[in-house]
């Protein structure tokens, strides 16, 4: 029986394992950044290696880098590529070039309402081509039957009451999550899905351009509404999101459901705000403070009814 050597986080080590395939890169050039069962090293010249850890991360590399070649054999837009693919399931890909800068781009959507309209186009376009080009018997059960974000109920039902006190926002938030959860069962239209299609997930340019989409992590044969949740801004401007919406359904996209964007929005927002966990109210465990949080949190279930 084989056994797999995963590689140690090490800029060293990873040097060496890409010296194995001919790529030369001195360790000091190397930036290693942890996530869960895998690791990347960020190297020279927009490419990134990824190493799993253990098993699950190795499951959760092959997913990611499957999805990408479908993107790559079938859709129009930047992503990243795969260069080499290892036995041990390690990866070497060609990053999207340019730096993601997510709340750069919120806080211009929020105040240019002409550029909002331009990314919106542009993003549903994009959505379109995703959603439509693959052909469906190259998708199946190999990807997640939906993301894992936002977290079941229950588990979220007892993380929120250590977050707020606030007796009637929990209640609210936890009849939304039951009532999510429940139409889980009625989707029958599936698309291969990117489900944390954001800001923080693409580089954009100065004029509105999309250069290119990354972190399939969570690529899923699901509902395509979840790549349309977090174009639902919180500050009530839905400039982004119509224009999303319109682009989409221009270029072939089925009718795209408001309602359903803002109840998955709703979700995300709780689940956000359940992570919060002992953070102090000015920490930021994913990018904003418990104020703002809240203010999300109460702005999505308002619009979500």
């Amino acid at each position: 029986m084989n056994v797999i050597r995963w590689i140690a986080p090490d800029p060293t080590a990873v040097a060496t394992t890409l010296a194995g395939i001919g790529v030369a890169v001195d360790p000091a050039e190397i930036t290693l950044l942890g996530r869960d069962h895998r690791f990347a090293a960020r190297l020279p010249g927009h490419r990134i290696a990824w190493f799993p850890t253990d098993p699950c991360g190795r499951q959760r590399l092959a997913r990611e880098a499957r999805a990408l070649a479908l993107i790559q054999r079938h859709c129009r837009f930047g992503a990243p590529r795969l260069i080499h693919q290892s036995a041990a399931g390690w990866q070497l890909r060609a990053e999207v070039p340019g730096t993601a800068d997510p709340f750069a781009v919120y806080h211009r959507v929020r105040d240019d309402r002409r550029f909002a309209a331009t990314l919106g186009g542009n993003l549903g376009g994009l959505l379109a081509d995703q959603h439509l080009s693959i052909p469906p018997r190259e998708l199946g059960d190999w990807l997640l039957a939906r993301p894992s974000w936002p977290p079941p109920q229950s588990q979220i039902a007892t993380d929120l009451p250590r977050v707020t006190d606030d007796r009637d926002l929990v209640d609210r938030a936890l009849a939304l999550l039951a009532r999510c959860e429940a139409t889980e069962a009625a989707i029958t239209d599936r698309v291969l899905a990117h489900t944390d299609f954001g800001f923080h997930n693409m580089v954009v340019a100065p004029d509105a351009a999309v250069v290119g989409v990354f972190d399939y992590d969570e690529a899923s044969l699901t509902d395509r509404h979840y790549d349309f949740r977090y174009l639902l801004l919180d500050d009530r401007d839905d400039t982004l999101l119509v224009t999303a919406i319109e682009a989409y359904e221009a270029a072939g996209g089925p009718p795209i459901d408001v309602a359903r964007i803002r109840l998955l929005n709703a979700a995300s927002a709780i689940a956000f705000l359940a992570l919060r966990g002992d953070a102090a109210p000015e920490e930021k465990p994913a990018g904003r403070t418990l104020a703002e949080d809240l203010r999300w949190t109460r702005t999505a279930l308002e619009r979500a009814g």
